[in-house]
């Protein structure tokens, strides 16, 4: 090949091809983004609700923390750290523990909802996860935990407006 015919080829690249990299770049970039700032906002919206951000609080049922986490789902989420080959195990008080606290509630959203795509999540697919934080893995069905996405969804739509993003 010629160097007439190298700097042609390079030069098409540079003119075409590299402008439709770049943009997919950022396209991307911007969905990771976006990803991470509903997955985010939806999580600051359920501590919000459950806590008020206060990560000693107790509740009569025996939640504790953050995000109110019951005994029972620290056994579920040792469950499924043991059953995916995840090597971590939780205790108790890991509840009064906001970073190990949001640890169990992302291993649990994950194992329970995983197809969760979050660059085209919906505000349905939210609501689902959300319930399912508040009533088990068949909360989204009972009609005790629709009171409770209302509280969410109402700070999720106004954090999310407030950043401009729609979903």
């Amino acid at each position: 090949m010629t160097n007439k015919c190298k700097r042609v080829i390079t030069s098409f690249f540079l003119v075409f091809c590299l402008p439709i990299v770049t943009m997919t770049s950022v396209v991307n970039k911007n969905a990771e983004i976006k990803s991470a700032i509903v997955k985010n906002v939806l999580y600051s919206s359920i501590v919000w609700v459950e806590s008020k951000g206060n990560a000693t609080a107790r509740s009569k049922d025996g939640s504790l923390g953050i995000v109110q986490i019951l005994p029972i789902m620290v056994k579920e989420v040792n469950r499924i750290c043991k059953a995916k080959g995840i090597h971590k195990q939780f205790a108790l008080q890991d509840r009064l523990n906001p970073d190990k606290s949001e640890q169990m509630f992302w291993i649990y959203q994950n194992f329970y909802n995983p197809k969760l795509n979050w660059e085209t999540i919906t505000m349905t697919e939210m609501e689902i996860l959300a319930r399912k934080w508040n009533g088990g893995p068949h909360g989204h069905t009972k009609g005790a935990t629709k009171h409770y996405w209302k509280k969410v969804s109402r700070l999720v739509c106004s954090e999310l407006k407030n950043k401009g993003i729609s979903v």
